[in-house]
């Protein structure tokens, strides 16, 4: 069947991404869902009750045999055991899952017809995104597979590219250090904020929406400012000094990673490393 006649869909999975695309895919009016499945009955029938006439499954064996496709968002670790526990679906059925990093190859015990449908965002519950803004990347074993897919994503996102799965490996790693790591550094930035200013990072929303504005305009590398890239390990020592032990580790690594990639040596005239 066309995307444009409108898939059936088994959506596998009602986790963060799960619960954003699979509305989203529904307004499209390319895609209908007839199930949803989750080991929770409870999670699954939160997500099919936001959907047209998706009932809630948990258990793999009550999933519909008869859909167009299968779109698999769970944990990556836990894809494997979804393939595991798959049932003999109709002939040329589509498996796809949502994860940058799996490779597609993990639906060949039970398909030829598989691929990936893999959106570079990060998804929380109940908190709405710009699908036309979201790159999808899409991989498909075949023509008609990548064809399906890539109609799907540009239901959603003007942004739509093909990724093979060594691509999406490195997306999904550059994206580890945008957003985990990043956000990793909020928390502890809101730490030393609370525990030595009595305050919390609201006051650094201006620098980080400042910071975030600048990336769009210039190259990050050529943006970077701070104490690492004038090379002023006086302030970095300072700075380490009021720090907990794991906080002033991190504070070096990440500013000798700053002075290594922009070969900063000369320090005040001193040529010598933190």
């Amino acid at each position: 069947m066309e995307p444009s006649r409108g898939l059936t869909c088994v959506m596998i999975g009602a986790g963060n991404v799960a619960s954003s695309m699979a509305p989203a895919l529904e307004r499209s009016g390319r895609v209908r869902f007839t199930a949803v499945y989750s080991r929770s009955l409870e999670r699954a029938g939160e997500l099919a009750g936001n959907l047209a006439a998706a009932v809630p499954v948990a258990d793999m064996d009550s999933i519909p045999v008869d859909a167009d496709l299968y779109l698999v968002a769970v944990k990556d670790d836990a894809i494997g055991s979804i393939v595991s526990m798959a049932p003999q679906v109709r002939p040329g059925a589509v498996w796809a899952h949502t994860s940058g990093s799996v490779d597609a190859a993990v639906f060949a015990p039970v398909t030829s017809s598989y691929g990936v449908f893999y959106p570079l965002q990060t998804f929380s519950r109940g908190v709405s995104v710009d699908w036309r803004q979201i790159p999808v990347f899409v991989e498909g074993t075949d023509e008609r597979t990548l064809g399906m897919l890539r109609s799907l994503a540009g239901a959603l996102s003007d942004r739509v590219y093909e990724a093979d799965g060594a691509k999406r490996g490195k997306l999904h790693a550059a994206a580890v250090f945008a957003c985990n790591f990043v956000n990793h550094l909020w928390a502890v930035a809101d730490d030393i904020l609370h525990r030595e200013a009595g305050v919390d990072l609201s006051v650094l929303r201006p620098l980080i929406e400042e910071t975030v504005r600048k990336s769009a305009l210039v190259p990050p590398a050529q943006a970077q400012t701070g104490p690492a890239v004038r090379g002023d390990t006086g302030v970095m020592r300072l700075h380490m000094q009021m720090l907990s032990d794991r906080e002033a580790a991190l504070y070096k690594m990440l500013s000798q990673s700053i002075m290594d990639y922009y070969n900063i040596t000369y320090i005040h005239n001193e040529c010598h490393k933190l």
